[in-house]
């Protein structure tokens, strides 16, 4: 199991990352900042799921995602971890650009 803490994500120049929320109607619900649980959100809704693994693996994350509001770390049981480095490695900069690759040692390292 890899266990990782859901911090606040800070930008290369130290101020944390902040995120709009929006409804279906486009209307403004929040304002926050990027928890490292959002930055795995994120990557599960755009990880191509093509396989039975993918798809079971995607569902033990987004499982793992839940619990994680509640009580401030991710656990990742076995496999997890192993199967959304490699798809956040590609995903990070294409989602978050120039913090792409801080959001990937997050996820890659934990939190030290």
């Amino acid at each position: 199991m890899k266990v990782l803490k859901n911090v606040p994500i800070r930008s290369y120049k130290g101020e944390p990352l902040k995120v709009k929320r929006i409804n279906g109607n486009d209307e403004i619900i929040d304002e926050g900042e990027v928890r490292l649980s959002d930055a795995l959100w994120a990557i599960l809704n755009n990880a191509p799921i093509n396989t039975q693994n993918d798809s079971i693996q995607g569902i033990r994350l987004a499982k793992a995602l839940d619990k994680a509001s509640s009580n401030g770390t991710i656990e990742l049981e076995d496999g997890v971890h192993d199967w959304i480095t490699p798809i956040a490695e590609t995903l990070t900069v294409t989602l978050f650009r120039l913090n792409g690759s801080i959001i990937y040692d997050l996820i890659k390292d934990g939190v030290r």
